[in-house]
């Protein structure tokens, strides 16, 4: 009786298992906003760590504006780091990623629930599936030191205003902050 119950709840027909704790659930136009600008906070930290080898300077903040994995983001979320985490639905035991939305709650962080860990890691560019991830907040002269990096002030502008929106987005939508 248990295998049936455990099939209901994976779904047979190659649906993901979906945790009953997984909400807000970002889906359609957020959920590609969200993995924009994961991408672009991804390719910004490339970018300056490429800066850092070339020219040997050495600027943490803008190498650091992805956290991956449940340990990093809890650390991150420990000492006081502002961002936007996300969250895999498909997490499984739910106890993983559980103590998170809590975490972020207390912190006043915004967080969203994503389909599933291999959108996450595809995003990422990993083979390795991934939970959790957080965006840490742009610093407040981030347009400057973006300049060094990126040359279209177009780029650098729609990292900053993708941000704001998404951050607000999932402020309006969540029931709990």
């Amino acid at each position: 009786m248990e295998d049936v119950d455990a099939n209901m709840e994976f779904g047979e027909e190659g649906s993901t298992y979906i945790s009953p704790i997984a909400n807000p659930q970002l889906s359609g136009r957020m959920l590609k906003r969200a993995m924009k600008l994961l991408k672009k906070a991804l390719s910004v930290e490339k970018l300056a760590k490429q800066h850092q080898m070339e020219k040997g300077n050495n600027d943490i903040v803008m190498t650091r504006l992805v956290k991956r994995g449940v340990q990093d983001v809890t650390k991150a979320i420990r000492k006081g780091m502002d961002g936007i985490v996300f969250i895999a639905c498909d997490v499984h035991p739910i106890d993983v990623v559980s103590h998170l939305p809590v975490m972020c709650e207390e912190a006043n962080m915004a967080y969203a629930y994503v389909d599933s860990k291999r959108v996450i890691s595809n995003v990422c560019q990993s083979k390795r599936p991934t939970c959790v991830v957080l965006i840490v907040k742009p610093p407040h002269d981030l347009d400057k030191r973006l300049q060094t990096l990126v040359q279209d002030k177009h780029d650098r502008l729609s990292y900053l205003e993708l941000y704001d929106k998404l951050n607000s987005a999932i402020r309006d939508l969540h029931p709990f902050l």
